[in-house]
């Protein structure tokens, strides 16, 4: 499911949209968890505006006080404040995207929920190494699955959050198939990871 800008009503409906995002289309088309955390946005809170030329951004609020350009800033605002953390409430999505931990992170409301959303924020970093060609995938994987062999997710988690679904896209958009399976053969951990990542 595509995100869209919305027309008629209820685009007068979004009016009151919390935040909007602007997205190139061939960003958009190129970036998976970019798409499905726009498509699930409440379009409510979230206007979409999907255009052929200029940046990624989210501007946030009515009067557009705070702009995010940065793709992870611009994840994590999403599912965490920038909507009032509804992408990271039990039975508002399929997945709690920063684990259930946006809301108790702010304020010094739970230590182990800032660490989480801090975990999420790093393990994002590393994705994006990953994208960008810096990291050795290699050794990455050897320090994963080592990682990985007291943990079931990146970010201590009952369930994948947005810096399993980031670092599992990156990895397979590196290396899939029959070559990845070549790749963590030996990491039983990783392979763990992987499988319930992709059935995510």
């Amino acid at each position: 499911q595509k995100p869209r800008t919305m027309t008629g009503s209820e685009a007068t409906t979004s009016r009151s949209a919390l935040v909007t995002l602007t997205v190139p289309s061939k960003e958009l088309a190129a970036d998976p968890l970019l798409s499905i955390v726009a498509s699930v946005a409440s379009p409510y809170q979230t206007t979409v505006k999907i255009v052929k030329k200029g940046d990624l951004s989210l501007v946030l609020g009515p009067d557009g006080a705070e702009t995010l350009t940065h793709r992870n800033a611009v994840l994590r605002a999403l599912c965490g404040m920038g909507l009032h953390n509804a992408l990271d409430t039990f039975g508002s999505t399929p997945l709690l995207f920063l684990g259930g931990h946006s809301a108790r992170s702010y304020a010094g409301a739970s230590p182990v929920s800032a660490l989480a959303v801090a975990g999420i924020s790093s393990w994002m970093s590393v994705a994006s190494s990953v994208r960008d060609g810096g990291a050795d995938l290699d050794a990455l994987l050897g320090q994963l699955d080592g990682y990985l062999g007291s943990r079931s997710f990146v970010v201590p988690c009952p369930e994948p959050t947005l810096a399993d679904l980031d670092l599992y896209l990156a990895i397979v958009a590196k290396v899939s198939g029959e070559a990845l399976e070549g790749k963590v053969k030996g990491c039983a951990n990783v392979y763990r990871w992987l499988r319930t990542a992709r059935a995510t």
